[in-house]
């Protein structure tokens, strides 16, 4: 009995009760995104289409669940730019900014499901609108990798 008891305690630990949570949140709000449990992660995908103008754009939410969840554009492929707010380590969408946005991802605390997504469908917005303009139109901190002006040649 106690054996049993000690495996069922293992089975669903923390983070695993974290996904089941935020699965049911995002398929209760999004029935655009179909999500599933997979090696110890949440991986939703689905097309966001941020206006009737707009093309489709297949995304993949990953969570592990511990950090920050990661958002990536499938198709089209969107090649990394300066210009335009993703890391250039991975080509996830830049969201946010922790100290200028105040906000510290809290696994217990946040959820996906009224943050990263609806903050993903904005982050496409201002993506058509740099298609356009040429400029990244959301307030953001510079990505650039800027050379050291005070760097001496030898």
């Amino acid at each position: 009995m106690e054996e049993d008891r000690k495996f069922h305690g293992n089975r669903f630990n923390g983070i695993s009760l974290i996904f089941f949570r935020e699965k049911r949140l995002i398929e209760f709000n999004y029935d655009f995104l179909n999500c599933s449990i997979r090696q110890n992660q949440l991986i939703c995908e689905g097309f966001i289409k941020p206006t009737e103008f707009s093309i489709d754009y297949k995304i993949r939410i990953v969570y592990d669940g511990r950090t920050s969840p990661k958002v990536y554009v499938l198709n089209p492929t969107i090649e990394y730019n300066d210009d335009i707010h993703m890391f250039s380590s991975d080509k996830s969408l830049c969201l946010y900014h922790s100290e200028i946005d105040n906000f510290y991802w809290k696994k217990k605390k946040h959820h996906l499901y009224d943050t990263i997504i609806p903050w993903s469908i904005e982050w496409f917005v201002y993506y058509e609108i740099y298609l356009i303009s040429g400029k990244w139109e959301h307030p953001y901190i510079e990505h650039r990798k800027i050379e050291n002006p005070n760097r001496f040649s030898a």
